[in-house]
């Protein structure tokens, strides 16, 4: 009798602690999401393409500023930047009181340059409806994207230039980090340190330097989810190959401060089409939804191939609709988006917490 009693204790016993372990397996949270499109109402916001790094005869480039105004402007750019080296081309309604440099002058004795490249006309952004973005390329000694402000001097010191930008309320990225022989825990060191560095260029020149997104990867698990670092895609164009490369800002309005607030919080895709503006239209991402609760991204896009998700450098997934379930473990997850023809367009990061 005190056998059996005992027997029906234990089981009891067993029984409870079975239960309780299910249930807090069943209460474990799964993974945080945070999303750079958390403020976007797909419905209302409008999609604009974007070059931000540019050049002209102002400094290296071969066309005139109003040439590649233009340019842009016919093939259905809404944002542009002109950023000739320490040179601030801007604004575009007094190009004509700008001078060619020095550099654009011995080309033109050389015969390497029409003359009429060196004749500068006004553009009114207002009146082609563009929005005209304040850049500079500063070539000192990592070329850094200069923005909204109007430095223009170099320096051999790049904690010089990244604080002479800070002081001047501007912001800035990383261009063609490819191009230099840092490793990433320098680039690490400066995202750590200033915060109006918002992003590196992964796609420069087509595809120039393929190991750049590499080293994107590489910043984003050392950063995030606590520093995000935002991916973008740009021309860099002198004299070929204009209209490879853009950024797709998701704006709820075509102004200076929204394209701002854009770059500085990732409310932008970035594209690369290798055949440029002769090849297919690249897909297009209509929305992406964030369920938290069930830690679930779902894209709803057009005219893809297929779509690839990254995390921390490899692909976990492919299909629209990814889920991070209770055992990932990485720090961030990103999407790209291929075309038929081989271009590609890329989310920001989706910062992830597993803890």
């Amino acid at each position: 009798m005190i056998y059996r009693k005992y027997l029906r204790v234990q089981k009891s016993f067993w029984t409870i602690l079975i239960v309780v372990f299910l249930l807090l397996s069943g209460c474990s949270k799964p993974p945080q999401i945070q999303n750079p499109y958390e403020s976007v109402n797909w419905q209302t916001y409008n999609q604009y393409k974007a070059n931000l790094h540019t050049h002209t005869t102002r400094s290296d480039g071969s066309y005139s500023p109003q040439w590649v105004v233009d340019s842009y402007k016919n093939l259905g750019y809404s944002i542009l930047s002109i950023t000739d080296h320490n040179a601030a081309t801007y604004p575009w309604t007094d190009f004509e009181s700008l001078k060619p440099s020095d550099f654009s002058f011995e080309r033109l004795e050389e015969g390497q340059l029409e003359g009429s490249e060196l004749i500068y006309e006004n553009r009114d952004p207002n009146y082609l409806g563009m929005i005209a973005i304040q850049g500079c390329e500063i070539s000192s000694p990592q070329h850094l994207g200069s923005y909204f402000t109007d430095l223009e001097q170099r320096s051999d010191s790049i904690e010089i230039t990244l604080n002479s930008i800070k002081e001047k309320n501007g912001i800035l990225m990383f261009n063609h980090p490819g191009k230099y022989d840092h490793n990433v825990l320098w680039y690490t060191s400066y995202f750590q340190s200033y915060p109006q560095i918002v992003g590196i260029e992964v796609f420069n020149q087509g595809n120039r330097y393929p190991n750049d997104k590499q080293l994107w990867d590489s910043l984003l698990v050392n950063l995030m989810p606590e520093r995000p670092v935002w991916g973008f895609s740009n021309d860099d164009f002198h004299s070929s190959g204009l209209g490879r490369n853009w950024n797709i800002m998701l704006l709820p309005e075509l102004t200076q401060d929204w394209v701002r607030e854009g770059m500085t919080n990732g409310l932008f895709f970035f594209v690369y089409a290798p055949l440029g503006h002769n090849g297919m239209e690249p897909p297009k991402i209509d929305s992406i939804i964030v369920d938290r609760s069930n830690a679930v991204i779902e894209i709803t896009a057009s005219g893809y191939d297929s779509i690839h998700w990254i995390s921390h450098g490899r692909i976990i997934e492919k299909g629209n609709i990814v889920q991070l379930k209770k055992s990932f473990n990485g720090s961030y997850i990103r999407a790209e988006v291929f075309g038929k023809d081989g271009a590609i367009l890329g989310t920001q990061p989706f910062g992830v917490l597993t803890k």
